[in-house]
């Protein structure tokens, strides 16, 4: 059965997260106004992403020739060859000689990476997960990419997006190097990166005063393609990295002080009124009492008296007024508490090793940064219990279901390996009791 909803009600984070835990395979669309997204996924795995938005950026031919791994010619005869035969573009590009095995493998995993980072920006949409047995794709040159890393990847970003955009606030910007006295060299290796801030300052102090200025990898290849005339769109296009890898590397290479923002000159011209003269529109008006408009109010008043009176009855109606329960909503609800009451449980025991004792509160887990602010709370609002007993060196959390009663599959109990429980305790419960809390 399908799972559908709003990311107003489930953040696409806790989509992910549901279809990696029970290692679905299926298809997840995402809609927009603007866009419409679909992601394969196998055994919980992302192996696929295609956009019906015309951004030709994530189009594995356009990506492979503005990075100068194809000529537009190899791509016509590919596309030419493809309308034929029907075969994968990969495979025609190989078979062909067109490019290597390297950039394709890299083109559609920057392919997969360009469309998935840009949903984690997107604020309101429709989703629909159609689970499948067997999601096609091309197993050779296609690595499936694990669901953690992505939200890892995607929390990032989205805590470094706004300071970047103060700085690469548009595509459209010019940028030129500054020239240096010291020379600007590859790094061998990655260096561990920095957070984005005041370090970028202290970095740029020590390359002055120790030598060659080393550039990351993701860096080199924005900094070679930057002329003072190319647009920071364009050059992010031609390389293999996301809009948000680019726009990061622009940004670090601005607080080093090794690019600078071409301003624009602005020539004054003549207005239109002191060439043409000021032209005045007459527009004929439609008195808004006239007969045509009164009739059109009263046929738009009747549809909508009909369509409120009707809209308790649709079946296909998730929302009613009054609401209506829903069953598959209450289950996927429940999943998704019972994956939060997980996190948690994992995050009472690490608080366990690292301190020898239970936390006496939730609130003494999220000091240490072990859950986010909204892991306490179920999908509907209400706040997890947590009843920790000293004597039992044991501790509980339980959840509730949508009418806000105790649900027996929603809780959890954990023991510590060490603890006893004192004997003659007055009020414990015994091993195989069930607490429940109303």
């Amino acid at each position: 059965m399908a799972l559908e909803g709003t990311l107003r009600d489930f953040s696409l984070s806790d989509i992910l997260q549901l279809i990696a835990l029970q290692r679905k395979t299926g298809l997840l669309t995402l809609k927009s106004p603007g866009d419409t997204v679909t992601l394969g996924f196998d055994e919980g795995k992302l192996i696929s992403a295609e956009s019906s938005a015309k951004r030709l950026d994530t189009r594995l031919g356009r990506l492979l020739v503005k990075t100068s791994c194809l000529t537009p010619e190899m791509l016509s005869k590919a596309l030419e060859i493809q309308g034929q035969t029907l075969q994968r573009l990969g495979f025609i590009l190989l078979k062909n000689g067109f490019c290597t095995a390297e950039d394709l493998r890299s083109g559609l995993d920057t392919q997969i990476r360009k469309i998935t980072f840009g949903l984690f920006r997107w604020g309101d949409g429709d989703y629909v997960f159609d689970p499948q047995e067997r999601v096609d794709y091309d197993r050779e040159f296609v690595a499936p990419i694990s669901v953690e890393s992505l939200l890892m990847e995607g929390a990032r970003m989205m805590d470094e997006w706004p300071i970047i955009e103060k700085v690469i606030h548009t595509p459209d910007l010019v940028f030129q190097r500054v020239p240096v006295s010291q020379p600007v060299v590859q790094a061998e290796e990655d260096e561990e990166p920095e957070e984005i801030g005041d370090a970028s300052l202290t970095r740029r102090a020590r390359e002055e005063r120790d030598g060659p200025i080393k550039i990351s990898r993701q860096e080199w290849p924005i900094y070679g393609l930057v002329d003072g005339r190319r647009r920071v769109g364009a050059i992010i296009d031609r390389t293999f990295l996301s809009d948000f890898e680019g726009s990061k590397a622009f940004y670090d290479l601005v607080s080093r002080g090794l690019i600078v923002e071409v301003r624009p000159v602005l020539v004054e011209s003549p207005s239109l009124d002191s060439v043409t003269g000021q032209l005045t529109r007459i527009r004929k008006t439609q008195s808004p009492l006239s007969l045509p408009n009164v009739l059109g109010a009263i046929a738009l008043l009747t549809l909508l008296v009909a369509g409120w009176s009707a809209q308790s009855r649709n079946p296909i109606n998730l929302w009613t007024f009054p609401a209506r329960r829903i069953p598959i909503v209450d289950s996927f609800g429940k999943s998704l508490s019972l994956l939060r009451l997980r996190r948690l449980s994992e995050a009472v025991d690490t608080f366990f090793l690292g301190t020898g004792k239970f936390p006496e509160t939730l609130e003494d887990v999220g000091n240490w940064r072990l859950i986010g602010s909204g892991d306490t709370k179920d999908p509907w609002g209400r706040s997890y219990r947590y009843v920790l007993q000293r004597d039992l060196g044991k501790y509980y959390l339980i959840g509730f279901d949508s009418d806000g009663k105790t649900d027996p599959d929603l809780f959890i109990s954990h023991k510590a390996p060490s603890a006893s429980p004192r004997s003659g305790s007055a009020g414990v419960p015994k091993p195989n009791e069930i607490l429940v809390i109303k």
